[in-house]
């Protein structure tokens, strides 16, 4: 598994992700956008980890990414519903999430 996709598929999406939360009312920015910006910084993150982890070390992290991954979904899915963000946005970005999903899934089974 190309590990290095994984993390530039983040970075990628952390980025989008990004340019959604600066276009969305203040009220929600400092709330809802706040909590997903630090759970892609979080994911982000542990996939920078697990590229340097042992392999005792991975499988774990790993996890923890998946959990972040799905956890991530039903705040952008939640925000779609709150009409905090449009549908193209957040079909975009659960597209996203569905992609780097299965590179995570991918490199767990190899893990």
């Amino acid at each position: 598994m190309d590990q290095s996709l994984t993390f530039q598929r983040t970075y990628e999406f952390y980025k989008e992700l990004y340019t959604t939360l600066r276009q969305i009312p203040k009220r929600d920015r400092f709330t809802w956008g706040e909590r997903c910006e630090t759970m892609a910084l979080d994911l982000l993150r542990t996939i920078a980890k697990t590229n340097y982890a042992t392999k005792i070390k991975r499988r774990a992290l790993l996890t923890k990414a998946s959990d972040i991954l799905d956890i991530l979904k039903l705040y952008i899915r939640l925000g779609h519903d709150l009409k905090i963000i449009n549908e193209q946005k957040s079909l975009a970005r659960q597209t996203e999430l569905q992609e780097i999903g299965k590179l995570v899934g991918g490199w767990l089974r190899i893990a």
